[in-house]
């Protein structure tokens, strides 16, 4: 064996980790930068006025008008909690509230930041005394419910577009694409549901790539087994929460609507209401192209785009659509980021009291207990 081989070989992670590392950054600063871009000079082409105008119009804001807002923000949050803590037995209104800003925080940060999201929601999770099951199954109900309420938006603000007879080209499209793929989830998701054995295929599949990374399930079982008896735990679940999950999703989006009608109508836009089904819809389905964190750059650009086309006023639009976005993802960020800190801080804290009151331990020395060989040493 030559010298250089194992040298070789012992250095290859460390540029891979590097270098993955890098990757990860890289991406997301062009994500930042992205968003950046399509933010500083997409809107204002789109809207077809200067940031100084759209800044003279935000800055006729009261205070009082801020809290109008917060209190409506704050309101959609708390109710959202009423299907969040139905996907997880257990789980008090208080704490679910906990998780769905916490971990929007980490996600409206980083593009496709689900995954990190996720991350702190598991980690909060287990230090609650919920398995990893438990989590996984609460993350997909409440991801399901949560896509299928971003597609049945667009559906209903369809059908009153055309009831109204007000006419949009691209929300008619839109509204199209939405319908087809919302039906074809809610049928995927009750076949499923029904009959969880049409995924044993799901386990077959992981079974042999299972046994060639010696990641074999315990004797008697396989992953073909594991993954329907999950599907049926899911399926359980929905039966007694379908309720509350579809009521909390849906006066979340309400509650989010009317902020947008909020921030529309203070800073003097005030379109039909028809309109602003329309622009909410668009909000829904482009806040799905996480491309950028949260969407952001290209859900303004489209909801702007949309509520200038139909004759809302072009600098009030712009700045409410802003105001709006600074809301349901903006304030997210610091607010979620405070909760976060203060709980591992507190934490820590109580870790750290814990450790004060059992104490170091103690060793007895010689007036402790005598052991039998001690003893027996001692005798001879």
């Amino acid at each position: 064996m030559s010298a250089t081989g194992p040298d070789r070989r012992a250095r290859s992670p460390l540029p891979a980790s590097r270098g993955a590392r890098w990757l990860r950054e890289g991406e997301a600063v062009a994500a930042a930068l992205l968003a950046i871009a399509l933010l500083a000079f997409g809107l204002p082409r789109v809207a077809g006025v200067g940031w100084d105008q759209v800044g003279a119009v935000l800055a006729q804001l009261t205070v009082a008008e801020v809290g109008l807002l917060t209190a409506v923000w704050l309101a959609g949050l708390a109710v959202q909690t009423v299907a969040l803590s139905a996907a997880l037995p257990g789980l008090s209104h208080r704490r679910a509230f906990f998780l769905n800003i916490t971990g929007s925080a980490v996600s409206n940060l980083l593009p496709l930041g689900g995954a990190a999201g996720s991350a702190v929601n598991y980690w909060a999770v287990r230090a609650w005394g919920f398995g990893t099951a438990a989590f996984l199954r609460w993350a997909l109900l409440t991801n399901i419910w949560d896509v299928l309420g971003r597609l049945a938006v667009p559906a209903l603000a369809l059908g009153w577009f055309l009831a109204s007879g007000t006419h949009s080209e691209a929300l008619t499209t839109a509204g199209l694409g939405a319908c087809a793929t919302l039906l074809a989830l809610v049928v995927v998701t009750v076949v499923v549901l029904r009959e969880p054995r049409r995924v044993a295929w799901l386990g077959r599949v992981v079974d042999p790539v299972a046994t060639l990374l010696r990641r074999l399930p315990a004797p008697g079982t396989s992953y073909s087994d594991r993954v329907v008896a999950a599907v049926a735990s899911v399926a359980d679940l929905v039966r007694v929460a379908w309720v509350r999950l579809t009521v909390g999703k849906l006066a979340y989006a309400v509650m989010q609507a009317v902020l947008l009608w909020l921030c529309l109508d203070l800073l003097g836009a005030r379109p039909p209401l028809v309109v602003v089904a329309g622009a909410f819809a668009v909000e829904r389905l482009l806040s799905l192209a996480v491309i950028s964190p949260a969407a952001t750059g290209i859900v303004e650009l489209g909801m702007t785009g949309l509520l200038v086309a139909l004759g809302t006023a072009p600098a009030p639009a712009a700045a409410a659509v802003l105001l709006y976005r600074l809301f349901v993802i903006g304030m997210e960020v610091p607010v979620g980021g405070a909760l976060l800190g203060w709980w591992l801080l507190r934490r820590l804290r109580d870790r750290a009291r814990a450790r004060r009151a059992t104490g170091p331990a103690v060793d007895p020395g010689p007036k402790g207990p005598r052991t039998p060989t001690a003893t027996a040493r001692r005798s001879r």
